[in-house]
């Protein structure tokens, strides 16, 4: 009789467990930002310098990885695959970029969602 409580009160403690009113609700990341200028850019990704400072006329003849090593800390690479309009973004111009994820590599990533000029 004892071990048919204890089951019993298991089980009611298992059912109000798993009733939680906020079902199925997938919580989507708050869209994050950057301004900027790009320094590089092709088809699928642009360098991006975070900042308030607008880079010497040189940096735009630079390589990509001597950009990404002059830059170290201040670079982050933006994927351009969910753009719809890639060739307006020019380099040379301060911006400002919006995205979901940053994510952690060297130097660090993230695909934009739209852009605006600043």
């Amino acid at each position: 009789m004892r071990k048919i409580g204890i089951l019993v009160l298991a089980f009611f403690a298992f059912i109000s467990g798993c009733n939680d009113k906020e079902e199925n609700k997938i919580k989507t990341p708050k869209m994050q930002n950057l301004v900027g200028f790009i320094l590089f850019k092709d088809d699928k990704s642009a360098v991006f310098l975070e900042g308030k400072h607008a880079p010497e006329k040189e940096d735009f003849e630079l390589s990509q990885d001597r950009l990404i090593r002059k830059y170290k800390n201040h670079v982050v690479i933006l994927g351009l695959s969910q753009i719809e309009n890639k060739e307006d973004l020019v380099a040379g111009k301060k911006m400002k970029v919006w995205f979901n994820t940053l994510k952690e590599s060297d130097p660090p990533k993230a695909t934009i969602k739209k852009f605006n000029w600043l």
